[in-house]
């Protein structure tokens, strides 16, 4: 359905006057559209000096009717790949081959003008995808009872909230009946029910034979969706297969950190931190058990009052928690010199389900930052616990935590 033969994509840092590439694809044989620089064999004389390749030499083929992720670290590749599939931009070297019609979800707003309606983007869309007036009216109702948007159908959206207009965005590129639905980030907004909806709807595209390439930092999402994926690692790619393995190859490069271990800093030295679960370092955590939080240091002398423990930020940066070597047990308060190993077991069925980051911080009580200039840290993705009831629409501002209690609830 798809094939990506040797694509880069170079972008100029410092500006260069009279340098610019824009252009159309063409229609090629076999009705297949071949995405290709619009300028690839005219080189302007006049080179930039700085350059970027935000993708380099990316080669590989999608199937009919797989399901791939995409995934790497912010800065990878993956919304620039997803762009030159969606036709939005093109590649400065290379071309991919695209087989039948293309719907992408690429970032709130793409493809949607904000002073039409809701119905009038909907019929907009749908002839971008190439679609009749009929074809699309036949789908309308099933886009709006998705989308659940009734009431502000005819309103302007750039009236509608961030997830109303994700909602509708997802179900116009889903509906319509693609052969190629791309999305991008789709569950980075949204709450637990969209979440769920949108996955479920992605797994039915895929049952009808249709193909879809999902980009996400949820590792669960994208291990439930598909079942295969491709790594990209500083634009190139690092790998392709199935969906266990590169998920696996991506989190020994997240324990890597580009050799973050060991941080030495002044008065402290951070020999490594790791997650366990099930006794092995992982990235994707099952929030229906604990885990454990290791961190090992080393003190050259001894410290005084010293507060030293873990901050755990959702993907907003909000801190949720903090928790020091002292909270509980105030003979922490000073150590050293000397090698130490710090455990904390994290309870169960705390977090809801998200991406989050554990950040090591060390300081003396109303003094400086020992770990000043260095920011130790470890990401990590939590499932939500299988017997969780989430129950009908979520509140968009609903807590970060959850509580493994139960009511007492009896007739009076």
């Amino acid at each position: 359905m798809i094939e990506i033969r040797n694509v880069s994509k170079q972008y100029f840092i410092s500006s260069s006057k009279g340098y610019y590439h824009s252009g159309s694809g063409r229609l090629g044989d076999h009705l297949a559209t071949v995405v290709r620089h619009p300028l690839r064999s005219i080189r302007s004389a006049r080179q930039p000096k700085e350059c970027f390749w935000a993708l380099k030499n990316v080669s590989c083929d999608v199937q009919k009717g797989e399901s791939v992720g995409v995934i790497g670290r912010n800065g990878a590749g993956k919304s620039t790949l997803l762009k030159i599939l969606s036709q939005i931009t093109y590649p400065t070297e290379g071309e991919v081959v695209l087989r039948g019609s293309v719907g992408s979800l690429l970032e709130v707003g793409t493809g949607f003008h904000p002073d039409l309606t809701g119905r009038e983007n909907i019929f907009l869309n749908g002839a971008i995808l190439g679609m009749t007036k009929k074809q699309i009216e036949a789908r309308f109702d099933d886009i709006v009872k998705f989308a659940e948007v009734e009431k502000f159908l005819d309103t302007p959206i750039k009236r509608f909230s961030s997830g109303m207009y994700l909602r509708l965005a997802f179900a116009v590129a889903a509906h319509l009946d693609p052969d190629v639905l791309i999305a991008d980030e789709v569950l980075a907004v949204g709450d637990q029910q969209f979440q769920t909806k949108c996955l479920g709807k992605m797994r039915e595209v895929s049952e009808d034979g249709r193909t879809v390439i999902f980009v996400s930092h949820n590792m669960h999402a994208v291990k439930s969706l598909c079942q295969s994926a491709i790594l990209l690692r500083s634009g190139k790619l690092a790998g392709k297969g199935p969906v266990d393995e590169v998920i696996s190859e991506y989190s020994r490069s997240l324990e890597v950190q580009d050799g973050m271990f060991p941080v030495r800093a002044k008065e402290i030295e951070i020999q490594s931190m790791e997650i366990l679960q099930s006794g092995r370092d992982a990235i994707l955590i099952d929030g229906a058990e604990e885990f454990d939080i290791v961190v090992r240091f080393y003190l050259p002398e001894r410290v005084e009052k010293l507060r030293m423990g873990v901050f755990i930020n959702n993907s907003l940066g909000d801190e949720l928690i903090r928790s020091y070597f002292t909270d509980w047990d105030p003979s922490n308060d000073s150590l050293g010199p000397g090698g130490f190993e710090a455990r904390l077991t994290f309870p169960r069925k705390l977090l809801v389900a998200g991406n989050y980051t554990i950040t090591i911080g060390a300081h003396r009580q109303g003094g400086f930052d020992m770990l000043a200039g260095h920011r130790v840290e470890r990401a990590i993705n939590v499932s939500m616990p299988s017997d969780f009831n989430s129950g009908g629409m979520a509140d968009p501002l609903r807590s970060q935590i959850i509580l493994d209690r139960r009511w007492d609830l009896r007739k009076s």
